[in-house]
């Protein structure tokens, strides 16, 4: 066999005897991986490990900061610069300290600039407020149960202002219950006192906000709602009507209407006993 003829004879047989060798591995487990090695190659669908698992924590957090808050800038500086005008007794902030401030990127109700104060460096909550949009009035809010929102500074005639009071229906039935609405940015605080302009129609009970209908007729009904020594009006148009009125309805649309399907005094069980739905019509 000449020189050539031998080199090609000896690759060939390596490259056999490799394979031959690399055969009997698997077959003895040697290179075969585990159950739990090929668990971790594949991965399991929701589980990850500690490590991982925190790192996805922190980028979710993060996320959740661009998306929703605001952390730095203009309007920011000027939020808290708003705040750091208010004595520091009722902000619970220390005059001079840092903070970490995050702030909503939407504002709250429309009116209210939504600000948090953070330990510096830190997850852990010291001050929660709404700031007007307009610099005019500054709430700390109290988180917890019951949840409570308290004035600071300022004064609250625009708030009054931007507060709507409405009813969602303009039909109450004899004996039945009409409920007035009270909307105000951010939740704050108010005192509701409700006046029938003729009680011979229709009672009024402000604690509840609620219209009670007596008699038959089209009554007045004047809505104040009192935030910081203001006061906010509006009155509100009832039809007080009895159970002729209600066949009247009935027949003409065919059944009953949608929205005085609920709530009715007669034959549904629903007269001012202090509970259930509260729907006038």
């Amino acid at each position: 066999m000449t020189g050539p003829a031998r080199r090609r004879f000896r690759i060939r047989w390596a490259g056999r005897l490799a394979a031959l060798l690399l055969a009997g591995a698997c077959l003895a487990g040697i290179l075969v991986p585990a159950p739990a090695a090929l668990a971790a190659a594949a991965g399991v669908p929701g589980v990850t490990t500690v490590q991982e698992a925190h790192k996805a924590r922190q980028q979710a957090k993060a996320e959740a900061l661009s998306a929703y808050f605001v952390t730095a800038g203009k309007k920011l500086d000027a939020a808290v610069a708003r705040l750091s005008a208010v004595d520091s007794a009722k902000t619970g902030l220390t005059a001079g300290g840092t903070y970490d401030y995050r702030m909503d990127k939407a504002l709250t109700g429309g009116y209210f600039r939504h600000v948090r104060a953070y330990a510096k460096g830190t997850d852990t909550l010291v001050g929660d407020y709404l700031i007007a949009k307009d610099d005019s009035c500054v709430y700390r809010c109290y988180p917890g149960a019951p949840s409570r929102t308290e004035l600071l500074d300022g004064t609250t005639e625009r708030l009054a202002g931007a507060t709507e009071i409405y009813s969602v229906y303009a039909k109450v039935p004899v004996d039945g219950v009409g409920k007035i609405f009270v909307r105000v940015p951010g939740n704050v605080p108010y005192k509701l006192t409700l006046t029938s302009l003729d009680e011979n129609l229709a009672r009024t009970d402000s604690a509840q906000g609620r219209v009670l209908g007596v008699a038959r007729g089209k009554v007045v009904i004047l809505a104040e709602a009192e935030i910081g020594g203001y006061v906010k009006t509006e009155k509100l148009t009832f039809r007080v009507i009895d159970e002729k009125d209600a066949a009247r309805e009935e027949g003409s649309s065919g059944g009953l209407p949608i929205n005085i399907g609920i709530g009715w005094g007669w034959g549904w069980g629903w007269h001012d006993h202090g509970g259930g739905i509260l729907i006038g019509v």
